[in-house]
């Protein structure tokens, strides 16, 4: 029987997209960015997260630092934006960094499933993001309360879905695979990951179309 309950954050508690998303708009307004560019607002986000996504999967794969991911997503999304070397606001990802974890919207039900559970499991975290930036989520959306331990991969040395990144976790909840459960939104990072380093995984997923069968 399941005692400990392991969870990911981004996109299967707190809802990344719609805190990027926020963010991103007022961005896009306290940078007047409409008058260094012919491009919209919301090509701004859509180049954006296209950008963000590449620059993550180098870093997921050593090929570049944190910092390196932090600038340069943005420079990249202005040069294709088409704006001017002496106009590209260099600082924007500061100001991204300073906003985006103090947002607090959830996925659709994860307080309540958080709430439910409480009482009944011990609950865990395991994410793969930044650790400064993933502890201010916690404690700006209020979800820091519901998780006995906290393992993030940067503070491991290693990525999701790298064994050892679940094998702290389990360290760290003093815990063993009989006993303990894994839930997460990605495919490969959180529920291939989890499966071979011997776990029972859970898929979280929005996207029907995912599944497909024949009538």
């Amino acid at each position: 029987m399941p005692k400990n309950i392991f969870f990911d954050l981004d996109h299967t508690l707190w809802d990344f997209d719609a805190n990027a998303e926020e963010t991103l708009r007022e961005l896009y307004q306290i940078y007047q960015i409409r008058y260094i560019s012919h491009r919209s607002e919301q090509d701004f986000l859509d180049i954006y997260v296209k950008n963000n996504d590449e620059m993550w999967k180098l870093y997921r794969q050593n090929k570049i630092t944190k910092e390196v991911l932090r600038s340069k997503r943005f420079v990249d999304t202005f040069r294709e934006m088409e704006v001017d070397e002496e106009e590209i606001p260099h600082n924007i990802w500061e100001k991204y960094l300073d906003i985006c974890p103090t947002k607090t919207i959830l996925i659709e039900g994860a307080r309540d499933l958080l709430d439910y559970l409480a009482g009944k499991y011990e609950l865990h975290l395991i994410t793969n993001g930044f650790a400064e930036v993933q502890r201010r989520k916690l404690n700006h959306s209020d979800l820091g309360k519901y998780f006995n331990t906290l393992t993030i991969s940067e503070e491991v040395g290693k990525q999701k879905p790298h064994p050892l990144v679940f094998e702290t976790a389990l360290k760290n909840a003093k815990s063993d695979l009989k006993t303990s459960r894994y839930v997460g939104d990605n495919l490969e990072a959180d529920v291939k990951g989890a499966i071979a380093s011997g776990w029972k995984a859970y898929w979280y997923t929005k996207d029907d179309s995912t599944f497909s069968h024949e009538d």
